[in-house]
């Protein structure tokens, strides 16, 4: 295999890799609820502080989605900046080797 190819395969398991592993994290507002997300739209976490049993079940509700929104867009910042990352420098890499 060319070291191009080579280069590719290992810029796509990295890219694999830092998928299964990102993680966003959110904390709502006041501090009621924070939410870690993954990709695929998994909750790995989701903690309740004591403050959050004083709202009503509609206002925990929104708040629960409003911080989950926010740990998924912390997530899609991050992968799209590693994944920007990755393929720049494997854009630079393939021309370095359109050089030679």
């Amino acid at each position: 295999m060319s070291d191009s190819g080579e280069a590719i395969q290992a810029r796509t398991r990295e890219i694999e890799r830092m998928a299964v592993e990102a993680r966003g994290e959110a904390v709502s507002e006041h501090g009621e609820v924070r939410v870690v997300a993954a990709a695929g739209g998994r909750i790995e976490e989701l903690d309740l502080r004591m403050s959050a049993f004083e709202l009503s079940g509609v206002e925990l509700g929104e708040v629960i989605v409003s911080t989950l929104r926010t740990a998924e867009e912390q997530l899609d910042a991050q992968l799209t900046s590693a994944i920007q990352a990755a393929m720049g420098s494997l854009g630079a890499f393939a021309e370095e080797e359109e050089r030679r």
